[in-house]
């Protein structure tokens, strides 16, 4: 089911080589092809057997050390008219939109534009009074108590329950031109439902609670910052200067031309509905909400966000950059004392194990970490998993670079079947085996 055949001895590739990646030779690892290609098989178990490979599908970049191990497509990206995904094809990210929107704000911070500590009543005057008491890391780390907005949506009877069920099971072409239908939901909105409610269910910064809202807010308050549409801003200060050519935030002013790339190389997102087989699922009013999601990335560019990522934990100590290493994977502390193990749009984990060497008799003390996070939105899954670990130095000393590793993986899909955690787990198991003390990536729980 990979897109196309490509050489397979290549050893592996660099940053540099992404900004001009040959689609002819990509990086590939034939195991990491065997896993994907059987999962679609699962996933295609209902159709006929000649047809058993038409599927929606996936993309996927390792990254292990400061190596491009694999980059491979899989499947199609739209049933209809037989495209299938290659290194081009645009897929909706989900959730992991937040990490780009807390990199605006971290920039708006480190050049003294914002301060973590800046009270939400600071910017929204429509709020109730509970906004003196939120700030910006709050929202942040997703302690704000602020409720989530699709829960609003339904709650206040402007949608019915069921309603993403039924968007999951309607048949809709709206992708890939994503034109706007009726008047549609937006980020303002999303502002006045949440200044209607008066009440938070809990005092701020006491408990770690999910919510999409915090991170509407933020793009909002990005915006009002920097004067400048929250789409725009991205796209040219983050996007724009990280090489991402093809990734961009999708709004209600976006409008795109039926030969663009952003509409020539989008993905439709299917959803396996009983008696229909995969059906492409499409519009919600919801579309176009930005901050909380609808950033809209190719797999190349993800790998370049993974690798610079990588560059980042790499560096020397340098005040700008470093400033963003420790933001970025940094947990929260909340009021009680309690941590949160959430960074700036990213999930945290962290271990501390022993290893015995019986041949020299002696005990080495490893630590690992890792930074992930899913997308969902409809029918499009993906997937960002980060580990590294190495051998703890004696005191005052510095990590032995021999010692450490690391790891990256990105799964993107545009079938609501796939189980992009799951394949990004068994990915890792490649290179760093099935036991938890070795690799931190078999601690996720990809139910």
């Amino acid at each position: 089911m990979a897109s196309k055949k490509v050489d397979r001895e290549q050893p592996g590739i660099a940053l540099d080589d992404l900004f001009n990646l040959d689609r002819n030779a990509l990086p590939i690892d034939p195991r990491i092809d065997e896993i994907v290609n059987q999962h679609l098989y699962e996933l295609g178990a209902h159709l006929k057997p000649k047809n058993r490979d038409r599927v929606p599908g996936a993309a996927v970049a390792v990254r292990k050390d400061n190596k491009v191990v694999h980059l491979n497509c899989y499947g199609y990206a739209n049933l209809e008219t037989g495209a299938k995904i290659t290194p081009d094809t645009i897929f909706d990210l989900g959730s992991l939109s937040k990490q780009f929107t807390a990199l605006a704000v971290l920039d708006l911070i480190n050049r003294k534009k914002l301060d973590l500590n800046d009270r939400l009543s600071k910017f929204f005057k429509e709020f109730p009074r509970y906004a003196d008491d939120i700030t910006v890391e709050d929202l942040i780390h997703h302690t704000s108590a602020l409720p989530d907005y699709v829960d609003i949506y339904v709650e206040s009877r402007r949608a019915e329950k069921d309603w993403y069920d039924a968007a999951l099971a309607k048949p809709d072409e709206w992708y890939p031109k994503m034109l706007n239908r009726k008047k549609e939901i937006t980020n303002k909105d999303v502002l006045k439902w949440i200044a209607a409610h008066t009440l938070l269910p809990r005092p701020p910064d006491t408990e770690f609670m999910y919510s999409n809202s915090g991170y509407v807010v933020l793009a909002e308050l990005v915006r009002k910052v920097t004067r400048k549409r929250f789409a725009s801003l991205v796209k040219g200060k983050l996007f724009g200067q990280f090489g991402m050519k093809h990734t961009y935030v999708f709004d209600e002013v976006s409008n795109f031309s039926d030969d663009a790339p952003e509409v020539v190389n989008h993905a439709r997102c299917y959803n396996r509905v009983n008696g229909q087989g995969f059906v492409p699922v499409g519009y919600t009013p919801m579309n176009f909400i930005t901050g909380d999601g609808n950033v809209h990335s190719t797999i190349v560019d993800m790998a370049i966000w993974e690798n610079l990522l990588n560059a980042l934990d790499n560096l020397s100590s340098s005040t700008y950059f470093e400033g963003f290493r420790e933001a970025l994977w940094r947990p929260a502390e909340l009021k009680n004392r309690k941590r949160v193990d959430y960074g700036w749009g990213w999930n945290l984990l962290h271990d501390k194990y022993e290893v015995k060497d019986k041949s020299k008799r002696v005990t080495r003390k490893y630590e690992s970490r890792a930074e992930y996070h899913r997308g969902v939105w409809l029918a499009w899954r993906s997937y960002v998993a980060r580990g590294s670990r190495w051998v703890v130095p004696k005191t005052g000393k510095s990590v032995d670079p021999n010692t450490f590793e690391s790891l990256g993986i990105v799964v993107l899909s545009n079938n609501n079947q796939f189980n992009t955690c799951r394949i990004a787990q068994d990915i890792s198991r490649l290179y760093w085996g099935p036991l938890k003390k070795d690799n931190i990536m078999n601690n996720f729980n990809c139910g």
